[in-house]
């Protein structure tokens, strides 16, 4: 599977995760002491933003890149910073963020080519020996550990 291909089976997972959930669940913490499922999309609206900053760095010369500039530098506090942003927003309006900026990624992504993705040491904040396929590989890691977070809340939901 390309690194484009792994992106948008990402993307397609928490579409599917939280379809038909109901409104009254998406504020219901998915585990003791842990996030809601709008929290969990709001936290990953956050890190398509980062993913659109970091593949405009490829596209432009000289990129205005705030979410990624937040996630460097307060990268302990930028997770919770960002729920805390959203945390008066609806569950549409938050999977309506998501949608919107995960359409914006993939149609970036799809302008760097794949020798560029594949490079090492293209991201040194992200590691020497790292690449931009590695960083989408590692989202998309943490992306089904949130669906999976989901799902279970779901079923525990169902019981």
């Amino acid at each position: 599977m390309s690194i484009a291909e792994q992106l948008e089976t990402a993307h397609l997972l928490v579409v599917q995760t939280v379809d038909n959930l109901p409104e009254s669940e998406w504020d219901v913490p998915t585990a003791e002491d842990r996030w809601t499922v709008k929290d969990i999309i709001a936290h990953l609206a956050s890190l398509e933003y980062v993913l659109v900053d970091v593949f405009n760095t490829f596209l432009e010369e000289s990129p205005n890149t705030p979410y990624l500039s937040q996630y460097i530098k307060q990268h302990a506090d930028f997770n919770s910073m960002q729920v805390e942003e959203r945390s008066n927003h609806t569950a549409q309006q938050v999977i309506d963020e998501y949608e919107e900026v995960q359409a914006q990624s993939t149609s970036l992504l799809a302008r760097i080519p794949v020798e560029t993705i594949e490079k090492k040491g293209t991201l040194p904040w992200y590691g020497k020996e790292r690449s931009l396929g590695d960083l989408i590989n590692a989202l998309s890691s943490h992306v089904k550990t949130h669906c999976d977070e989901i799902t279970a809340f779901r079923n525990r939901e169902k019981q």
